[in-house]
């Protein structure tokens, strides 16, 4: 799970840094795109929480 988990931040870190600077640089794209772009980030974000317990979780499972 947490192998997917990664790999799908690997992913939606890629999208991201691609997509942001073509947003930012690209006169008016940043007003039509700027809803999903923030919600990318918050996908982001959950994701990193996500693997962070999920890791702590299997990481004390396996301690006892």
């Amino acid at each position: 799970m947490i192998t997917a988990l990664t790999a799908l931040l690997v992913l939606l870190s890629l999208a991201l840094v691609v997509t942001v600077p073509v947003a930012l640089a690209t006169p008016g794209e940043w007003e039509d795109s700027k809803s999903t772009i923030t919600t990318g980030f918050q996908a982001w974000v959950s994701l990193v929480v996500l693997i962070a317990a999920a890791d702590g979780i299997a990481t004390s499972a396996s301690s006892m």
